[in-house]
This record gives structure tokens, C-alpha cells and sequence, in this order.
């Protein structure tokens, strides 16, 4: 009981927020913003996932507050979103219904729409058509859906779209359909249409530039898709939407990544990647954290590409969840991966993730080649739906020949339908082309790397075998003068200290020499340097020379030979670094160069 009187008592404090809330912001309203404003409260809060007594009893109070203005309007509005309530401003109204049943809400429309008829209200009829479609989308039923949009679409366009209460979300609404059904041109108009009629909802605003702004960037527009881009900052900024300042700052600094303007994609993918990471949209902060690797990877800074190829990484891992999406992310990150190890000189890595991303690839072209055929099926079945109902109607309304008009006009589309299907396997042909050139890329990338590494490998090991025996040579000199000193012998004894000189001052590496080998030295062995600096970071130039040397397996006198210094002055090195690195007795040179991978 107790609990139950807790209820009671919160939903008297809302209704009476509710009731306030629709006396205050209505009755001072000018009359010709009332229902811009009421759609906007009913979308913000999304009432229609409210408590439904809650609901219908500030419908209600809405309903009384248009009476007593004697706002008509506003009066037949509340009484079909009191019909249509768990359906209108729903985040997701299916939650509403049983499983797979979208024929409760169909009738739910259709209940209303017959009423609006009874009434003479065209626009609320209009709209009922509209919903209806939306419904049919949401449930793959594109033929149906697309019957009702497009007959929703020319009521309005009967009326009059600038005298259609929220015309812009009806615009937005079609034009996203025709986004997701990859009618990029029909998306467009609808999207351009959507912005000029006056906004009932700030979020569908952002949604429409931004979405303008998309399909600009897919042809290549750069100017305008930035252009659109900004608008959608400036917006969010005007309505506090961080989120969407993040997002559209993402997108712009995707223009200037692929124009190669690098400063100002790194500019605004660092504003994106800061707002959203891990807010309001992580999954989009994990891509501006790659298209921030990306500029890093082009300037040769190794340590913040990686920095943010982790960061990317791990926000995916953790926010995308949609299998096409991640896939989509990974063939990002692995070539921005595959530029990094390559920069690095790691040629194996790279020729690893060459593999995996050639997998990738191949999954998603199987993807897309589904995606093709399956959309050519639903343009099918959409054009078929929209061909039956103007022949339906043409018999109503039209004569004879303009029925046989049409009787062509529906031949003309089996041939269109038959375009379509040469155009999926055409466009299946050039992705196939263009999956097998990438195969060819990698293939040849992966030999290329190939090469290099075994080039490195052979020039390592010739120097080192030249250095041995160099190194046995110089001992057999020493052995000779010291013979020689002992004898009258001065020109021998001359000549071969002369010989002894230019054969260690051959072998002796000089700095240029020394960057050399380190580069082979790093081709051969990837990553052990860096690893070396991470374990021992204070280790001087000398030192680092000395552990490369020993991970050479050179012995004291092949290394004394190589940096031109005396046996002895090798010992007493690798003691004063044994004493630095604090390794015991029984722990060796060998056994740390070792243990660093």
C-alpha cells in the first residue's frame, strides 16, 4: 500500500508539472506558434513513452487550454495525438506493441486517419499516410512504405508544404528513408526541402544539415559539404549540443583530411575526439582518434600515432557493436597500422596486418555484394508497388489512352528494373576489380616488403661475417709484430703495422657507419630498440651500442674491433653498465638482451 500512495503521489507532482507545463508555455505563446511549440515538448520529452495516464491526462489539459484560446487548430492536433499517442513522439514505438506486430499501429493510423477525414482535416490525413509509411519501413516492407510516403508527399504538396504544420520532419523523415534505401539524389532534395520550412525540433535540424553535408562529401562536393558541416556546428553551439559539436567537427575534419590538409583535420578531429570521448557518441571519437593517427603517421610522429591508434582502439572495442560498422573501423585501422609499421621500418608486422586486412576486405565485399542484390530486389518490389497504384488510380480517374500511358509506362519500368540489375552486376564486376587490385597492392606490397627484410637480413649478416674476419686478421697482425719487435726486421716490422692500421681503421665504424648498420640492425630486429629505451631509459649512446652489439652475439674482441677501442676498455664498459642495470652475479648480457622482444 505504501508504495502504491508513492506512485499516486508522483504522478499527481507530474501531472501537475504537466498541466503547468501546457498553461504556460501555450497560453502565452503567440496563436501561430502554439503547435510548434507543443510538437517540440512532445518530442523532447518523447510523452509517448510516458505513463499513458499521465499522458492522455496533459493531452487533456492541452486539449482544455485550445479550447478556451479557441485555437482550432491546435484543438484538432491534440485530439490525434491523443489517438496516435504511443506512436508519434516514441523513441522507439515498437516497445509499445507485441513482438513483430506493426498492424496494431497501422490500424491505429488508419482509425485516425478515417476520423480526419470525417472532420476535413487534409494535413492530419496527410500526416496519418506519412506515419503509416514509416511504420511499413520500419518493418522491411519498403513497397508498402514507399506507397504511403509518396502519397503522403503529394498531399502536401497539394496543401501546400509551407502551410503543412511540420513540414520540415516530414521532409527529414522521407529524405532519411531515401538515405537508408541509397537514393542519395531524392535524399538530398528532401534534406534541402527540410531546411527551409521553419524547425520544430533542434535535433532533426542537426540531423538534416549534417545529413546534407554527408551526401555532398559521398560525391566529392568539398566546399559544400563543409559548408553544411559548419552550419551544423554553429547550431549545436546555439542549442548547447556538445555532442553534435563533436560530430560535426568529426565530419569536417574529414573534408580536409582527404583534401591533405592535415593542421586542420587534426584541429577538428581533436575537438571531436576530446567532446565525445567517452560521452555522448565514443563510437565517433574512435574515429577521429584514427583519422588523428592517420596526420601523425603522414608527419612521422610515431609516438602520438600510436598514442591514439590504441585510443581509436579501444573505444571501438568497447562502443561499436554493430558487426558491418566494426568491420568498416578495422579496415581503417589496419592500413593506418600498416603506414605506422612501415614508417617504423617493421616490415614483419605489416606484412602480418597485410594479411588480416586482405580478410577483412573480402568479408566486406561479400557484405556489399548482399546489400547490391538485396536493394535491387526492394527497388523492385518499391517500383512495383507505386506502378499497381497509379494504374489503380489512372482506372478511377484517367481515360483510355492515358490508362495505355500508363500500361507503357509500366513496361518502361520492367525494362528500368532490367537496367537495374545489369547496373548491380556491372557494379558487382567493378568492386570485384577493384577487391582484386587491392589483393594485387598488398601482394605486391607484401613481396616488396619481403625483399627489403631479406636485403637487410643478407647485409647484416655480410657485415658482421666481414667484421669476424677482419677481426681474425687484426689478431694475426698483432701476433706478427710482436714477433717482429723482437727481430732487426724494421721493414717488416713497418709494414705490417701499416697493414694492421688501415685494416682496423676499415673496421672501426664511424657515425655515418654507425647510422647505417642501425638501420639494419632495426630492420632485422623491429621494435627492440624501443623496447630497450622503455626498460632502460637512461641508457647513453655508448651503452645502447654496446647491448646492440651484444645482441649480435659479437664476442669483446669483435666489438673492441668494431668501435675502435682496446679489449680491456670493453670490460670495464659492460661492468660499469652491469652495476647500472643492477643485475646480479649469476645474470648475464646476453640473458637481458634476451629478454627484450
Amino acid at each position: 500500500m505504501g508504495i502504491f500512495f508513492k506512485w499516486l503521489l508522483v504522478a499527481f507532482i507530474t501531472l501537475h508539472q504537466f498541466e503547468a507545463a501546457s498553461q504556460s508555455f501555450l497560453t502565452t505563446a503567440p496563436a501561430e506558434n502554439r503547435l510548434k511549440l507543443l510538437w517540440r515538448y512532445c518530442m523532447d520529452n518523447s510523452i509517448s513513452d510516458k505513463d499513458s495516464t499521465l499522458t492522455h491526462q496533459f493531452l487533456i489539459v492541452v486539449a482544455n487550454t485550445a479550447d478556451s484560446l479557441g485555437d482550432t487548430q491546435l484543438q484538432a492536433y491534440t485530439q490525434y495525438f491523443r489517438m496516435c499517442y504511443r506512436i508519434l513522439f516514441s523513441e522507439r514505438y515498437e516497445q509499445h506493441f507485441s513482438p513483430g506486430d506493426y498492424q496494431t499501429a497501422i490500424a491505429v493510423l488508419a482509425k485516425a486517419k478515417l476520423w480526419a477525414q470525417k472532420k476535413g482535416f487534409e494535413d492530419i490525413m496527410a500526416s496519418c499516410e506519412h506515419y503509416t509509411g514509416q511504420i511499413y519501413f520500419r518493418a522491411e516492407r519498403y513497397g508498402l512504405a514507399f506507397e504511403h510516403l509518396l502519397k503522403a508527399d503529394k498531399a502536401f504538396k497539394e496543401i501546400g508544404y509551407d502551410k503543412v504544420p511540420a513540414a520540415a520532419i516530414y521532409l527529414y523523415t522521407l529524405g532519411l528513408d531515401y538515405y537508408q534505401f541509397e537514393d542519395y539524389d531524392k535524399a538530398l532534395d528532401c534534406f534541402l526541402a527540410s531546411s527551409s520550412y521553419p524547425v520544430y525540433v533542434s535535433r532533426i535540424e542537426l540531423n538534416t544539415l549534417n545529413a546534407i553535408g554527408l551526401i555532398y562529401a559521398r560525391s566529392k562536393h568539398w566546399d559544400k559539404a563543409a559548408s553544411f558541416y559548419r552550419k551544423t556546428i554553429a547550431k549545436a553551439e546555439a542549442e548547447a549540443d556538445k555532442a553534435w559539436v563533436g560530430i560535426g567537427s568529426g565530419n569536417l575534419g574529414n573534408i580536409f583530411l582527404s583534401k591533405g590538409e592535415h593542421d586542420s583535420a587534426l584541429y577538428y578531429h581533436r575537438i571531436n575526439y576530446i567532446i565525445n570521448t567517452p560521452k555522448d557518441a565514443p563510437e565517433d571519437a574512435a574515429k577521429s582518434a584514427l583519422s588523428m593517427a592517420t596526420v601523425f603517421v603522414r608527419n612521422q610522429q610515431s609516438d602520438s600515432a600510436m598514442l591514439y591508434i590504441r585510443s581509436g582502439q579501444h573505444l571501438a572495442e568497447t562502443y561499436i557493436k554493430d558487426v558491418t560498422e566494426r568491420m568498416k573501423f578495422d579496415k581503417r585501422l589496419f592500413a593506418v597500422m600498416i603506414d605506422f609499421y612501415k614508417m617504423n621500418g617493421d616490415y614483419r608486422s605489416a606484412l602480418f596486418l597485410s594479411d588480416s586486412l586482405s580478410i577483412i576486405i573480402d568479408k566486406l565485399q561479400q557484405k556489399l555484394d548482399t546489400k547490391l542484390l538485396n536493394r535491387a530486389v526492394e527497388k523492385v518490389e518499391v517500383d512495383g508497388h507505386i506502378t499497381e497504384l497509379a494504374l489503380l488510380e489512372s482506372r478511377k480517374s484517367l481515360n483510355q489512352l492515358q490508362f495505355y500511358l500508363l500500361i507503357a509506362t509500366l513496361l518502361l519500368i520492367i525494362v528500368i528494373v532490367s537496367l537495374i540489375f545489369s547496373r548491380y552486376r556491372l557494379l558487382k564486376d567493378r568492386q570485384m576489380q577493384k577487391a582484386e587490385k587491392e589483393k594485387q597492392l598488398l601482394s605486391t606490397e607484401k613481396l616488396r616488403a619481403e625483399n627489403e627484410l631479406k636485403d637487410a637480413e643478407e647485409r647484416l649478416t655480410g657485415y658482421l661475417s666481414t667484421l669476424k674476419e677482419n677481426t681474425i686478421q687484426i689478431e694475426n697482425l698483432d701476433a706478427e709484430l710482436h714477433h717482429l719487435k723482437h727481430t732487426s726486421n724494421t721493414s717488416g716490422l713497418l709494414a705490417a703495422a701499416g697493414n694492421m692500421e688501415r685494416l682496423v681503421s676499415s673496421t672501426i665504424l664511424t657515425d655515418e657507419d654507425w647510422r647505417q648498420f642501425r638501420t639494419l640492425f632495426e630492420q632485422v630486429h623491429p621494435g627492440f630498440l624501443s623496447h630497450l629505451k622503455e626498460r632502460f631509459p637512461d641508457l647513453s649512446p655508448g651503452e645502447t651500442r654496446l647491448l646492440i652489439l651484444t645482441k649480435l652475439d659479437l664476442s669483446s674482441r669483435e666489438m673492441a674491433t668494431t668501435l675502435g677501442i682496446s679489449i680491456d676498455a670493453i670490460r670495464k664498459a659492460r661492468y660499469r653498465l652491469r652495476k647500472r642495470l643492477n643485475l646480479d652475479k649469476d645474470s648475464s648480457f646476453e640473458t637481458v638482451v634476451e629478454g627484450i622482444n
